[in-house]
Parts: C-alpha cells; structure tokens; sequence
C-alpha cells in the first residue's frame, strides 16, 4: 500500500501541475504529503523510511526536473525532520494539518536555499514567499484527504487481520 500511494501522489503531482498554471495558487507538492501521512505506516523503520523518501526525490529529480540530487536531498532532510516531528507530535486530524503547514514551508525553503546555494536560479525573496503561500492550500486538502483514506485501508487491514 505505501508503494502505491507514494506513486500516485507522485503522478498526482506531475498531472496536477500540468493542469493548473504555476502562477495560480495551487502548487501540489503531495509526495511530499504522502511522506507525512504514510510515516506512522512504517512501523519505527527508520532506514526504510528514508530510503524511499531518498528514492522518491530521485525519481522526482529524473522526471520533473532538470536539477540533480536536489530534491533528491530535500525529499530526505525533510524525511529526517518528519522522523523527529513524530516523535514529540502524534500525527492525527487536527495536528496534522499543522505539520502540513510546516513541512511544506521547510520544504520549500530547503529546495529555494539549495537552488540558490548552486546558482541554478537566481531567486529573490518574493519568489520564495510567493511559492510557500501558494502551495499550503492545495496540499493541505490533499493530506487531509489523503490521511483519511490511509486510516480506512489501515483500519480494515487491521481487521481482516483479526478475523484470521
């Protein structure tokens, strides 16, 4: 099931920002998301958990970017805050919006500081405040959402599992 909802909110991601304009206020970063939402699915196996967060920002790097390792390391510092997050915050329907709202401004401010560290662009501040306000909306929705049906799938997981 991780594996699954990882490839499509990657898809989601690609499909999404050919829909919507970057100049609108809706700017998807739901791997980023689902790296959130499935964390407690991993059961304490940190290693694998940042394996596929690592694995995810490459496969991010090779099909919508044209920046090397970039998102590549910023899929996998934002793993390792998660990971920290987590063990101070339970991840549940109220706090989870919060620590939506925080992991797409580390984020985001991860990716501007490393594509300004190795000149690729050359951004100014405006351009960093304008991609954090216009990603929180859209993703947010999506945790939510997202949260809820990885909740039912665990739920009815954990009862087929009794029943054997």
């Amino acid at each position: 099931m991780i594996v699954i909802v990882l490839l499509i909110s990657f898809m989601l991601d690609g499909i999404i920002s050919n829909l919507i304009p970057l100049s609108s206020l809706f700017i998807p970063l739901f791997s980023v998301v689902a790296l959130l939402v499935l964390y407690p699915n991993f059961h304490n196996n940190k290693i694998k958990y940042l394996i596929y967060s690592g694995s995810l920002g490459l496969l991010y790097d090779l099909v919508y970017t044209t920046t090397p390792f970039i998102n590549t390391f910023s899929f996998f510092i934002t793993a390792l805050i998660i990971t920290i997050i987590c063990k101070f915050i339970t991840v549940n329907k109220l706090n989870l919006i919060l620590i939506i709202l925080f992991i797409i401004l580390f984020h985001e401010t991860i990716t501007y500081l490393l594509l300004c560290l190795f000149q690729y662009r050359i951004f100014n501040n405006m351009t960093l405040i304008e991609g954090l306000y216009s990603s929180l909306i859209i993703n947010v929705i999506y945790g939510y959402i997202l949260y809820i049906i990885v909740e039912k799938i665990n739920a009815r997981n954990k009862r087929k599992r009794m029943l054997i």
